[in-house]
């Protein structure tokens, strides 16, 4: 009977899925992440990433990581209120490590934005 039950536990065990784990960063200062941690991916997000937003003037670069769909494994351009854009988005299994800045780029987008209309506005 004890060998009936380790045999289904170990046909248990194969058959459980383990979720991909990505590197994420909550806190951020000054570029540095403050506590750099693991996090585990839901079911179609099937890579990590790291990303760059890069913009036009002397705005800084932007840095963010965690998981991803494949989909969004491609790097995007554009431009928005006349300031462009470049967002490079490295795909990869548990290789985003730590790095600089870690925010959301939507909210370092729209930051950026803010900090050009109110230069423009003080000329």
């Amino acid at each position: 009977l004890t060998f009936i039950s380790q045999g289904w536990e170990m046909i248990i065990s194969s058959l459980t899925v383990r979720s991909l784990s990505c590197y994420t960063c909550d806190v951020a200062v000054l570029g540095y992440c403050l506590h750099d941690k693991h996090i585990n991916c839901i079911s179609n997000q099937t890579s990590c990433f790291t990303a760059v937003a890069k913009f036009s003037g002397d705005l800084l670069d932007i840095h963010e990581k965690g998981c991803a769909e494949v989909t969004q494994c491609s790097n995007t351009s554009g431009h928005i209120l006349n300031v462009n854009y470049t967002i490079t988005r490295t795909c990869c299994e548990l290789c985003n490590g730590a790095s600089s800045v870690h925010i959301s780029l939507t909210v370092a987008l729209c930051t950026a934005i803010l900090s050009f209309l109110l230069g423009t506005w003080e000329l």
